[in-house]
C-alpha cells in the first residue's frame, strides 16, 4: 500500500502596493532542474536554502507557493506545470495565507505583528494593511499581550456552510506567558484558530485547543464543522491530536488522539522529557466537494516515521471525515519535514514540503497528483460515504 512516487529518483503605515519584482538573492529559488517522481506525482524543487511551505489555490485557479513562512511566493497559472520566479510577498511579510472564496481577495496573515499582505489580483500584486487581533476569555491574542501566530500552521480557509458561511477561518498558536518557544513553557501553549466575519480586517482569537499543541491544520466538512488537527510537542505516544468546532471556530471540543496518524519524534530536543516527543508540522485540505460527489475527503501529510526520524513524506486520505484513514502512499523516501496541502477545483491536489536527497531542508518541493494516484489501483470512489 506504501509506494514511492520517488525514492531518491521522492504584518500604521499608510497601504504600500508592492508590485512584484523579482530577487534573486533574497529570494532563492531552487535550480532548474528535471522533476522527479512519477508521471503522475511529478516533484519539483521551487526553492532551496529556506523553509517554511504554505501552499493554496487562488479563486482563478492560480497555486500560489509560499515559503519562509509566508515572505517568498512563486506563482503557477498552468495548474502546477510551470512556475514564476520567486518574489517577496512584501519586505516583513509573514504568516500563513488564506483564500477569501467570497471576494477573491488572498492574504498572508502576520496575527502576532498586526498586519497582513492583501492581493486582490490572484497573488500578482500585495498591499499592506494593518489589522485588529482581538484576545480571547484569557486575554490571549492581542498584539500587546501573547500573541497568537499563525506561522507555521497549515492555510486558512472560508467557511462554507451554515450560519457562519463566509467567515475566514485560520489556524494559529499560542505560547504563553511570553509568546515564545522557551521549553519550559510547553505545557501552557496551545493551538487555536483566528475568525474574521468582516473579510480580515478584525480577527478574534479562539478558544483553546489541547494543551502542549502547536502548529495546527483545519478543515470544513459538509456539516459545517471544522475538524482541528493538532502537532503535539511533548506526547511520547507520537500520535495527532484531534478536536472539532461545531460553532464556526469558536470553540473547540470532543478531543482525542488519532490512532493511525503518527508523529515523527526526533529530533530528541524537549530537555525535561525522557523520550522523543517533538512532532512536526503537517498539511491537510478537504478535496473540492465538486470532484468527489460532495463528500468528504481530506488528505493529510507528515513524514511517516512513527516516533523516529523526518524521513518518508506521505500523504493519506480519509472518506469519513477523519474517523479512519485507509489510504495513504509514499511521496518522497528521503529527508522530510514541514508540508503543506491545497487542492484544485479539477480535483488535482498539490503537496509542497520541505525534502533533501543528504539531508533535512535543502529544498522546499512541490508534488502534484489526484486521488486516483494516491489510490494506487483501488476504488477511492467506492469508499466514499453517504
Amino acid at each position: 500500500m506504501t509506494t514511492t512516487a520517488g525514492r531518491r529518483i521522492v504584518r500604521g503605515l499608510a497601504p504600500v502596493v508592492f508590485a512584484f519584482a523579482a530577487c534573486a538573492a533574497c529570494c532563492p529559488a531552487a535550480e532548474a532542474a528535471k522533476p522527479t517522481g512519477d508521471a503522475a506525482c511529478p516533484i519539483e524543487d521551487l526553492f532551496k536554502a529556506v523553509r517554511i511551505p504554505n501552499i493554496t489555490v487562488a479563486t482563478d485557479g492560480s497555486v500560489l507557493a509560499f515559503a519562509k513562512s509566508g515572505r517568498l511566493l512563486r506563482r503557477s497559472t498552468d495548474g502546477g506545470k510551470t512556475w514564476s520566479p520567486a518574489r517577496e510577498v512584501g519586505p516583513d511579510a509573514g504568516g500563513s495565507a488564506i483564500v477569501d472564496t467570497t471576494s477573491g481577495d488572498v492574504m498572508v496573515i502576520r496575527s502576532r505583528k498586526g498586519y497582513l499582505y492583501r492581493s486582490r489580483d490572484h497573488g500578482e500584486t500585495w498591499t499592506r494593511e494593518t489589522i485588529a487581533v482581538k484576545p480571547n476569555v484569557l486575554g490571549h491574542g492581542a498584539v500587546d499581550g501573547v500573541p497568537v501566530q499563525t506561522a507555521c500552521s497549515e492555510s486558512g480557509l472560508t467557511l462554507q456552510h451554515g450560519k457562519h458561511k463566509g467567515r475566514l477561518v485560520m489556524p494559529a498558536r499560542i505560547q504563553p506567558p511570553k509568546g515564545n518557544n522557551d521549553q519550559e513553557w510547553w505545557p501552557c501553549n496551545y493551538n487555536t484558530a483566528i475568525t474574521s466575519d468582516d473579510g480580515g480586517k478584525t480577527w478574534q482569537t479562539s478558544m483553546p485547543v489541547q494543551s502542549g499543541t502547536g502548529e495546527g491544520t483545519l478543515a470544513e466538512v459538509s456539516t459545517g464543522s471544522i475538524y482541528y488537527n493538532s502537532r503535539s510537542h511533548m506526547s511520547v505516544d507520537h500520535r495527532r491530536r484531534i478536536a472539532w468546532s461545531h460553532d464556526g471556530g469558536h470553540m473547540f471540543v470532543d478531543w482525542r488522539v488519532c490512532d493511525v496518524l503518527h508523529e515523527v519524534g526526533q529530533p530528541f530536543y524537549f530537555k525535561y522529557g525522557t523520550k522523543p516527543s517533538y512532532g512536526c508540522n503537517a498539511g491537510l485540505v478537504r478535496v473540492p466537494p465538486a470532484v468527489t460527489g460532495g463528500k468528504d475527503v481530506l488528505l493529510f501529510s507528515t513524514p511517516d516515521s512513527p516516533g523516529g526520524g523526518r524521513v518518508r513524506m506521505t500523504v493519506w486520505a480519509s472518506f469519513d471525515r477523519g474517523a479512519t484513514w485507509p489510504l495513504k502512499r509514499l511521496v518522497w523516501e528521503g529527508p522530510s519535514a514541514y508540508s503543506s496541502l491545497a487542492a484544485g477545483p479539477d480535483g488535482a491536489v498539490y503537496l509542497l514540503f520541505e525534502r533533501g536527497e543528504k539531508k533535512l531542508y535543502e529544498t522546499v518541493a512541490v508534488a502534484r497528483f489526484t486521488l486516483d494516484w494516491l489510490a494506487e489501483g483501488k476504488d477511492w470512489r467506492a469508499m466514499l460515504k453517504g
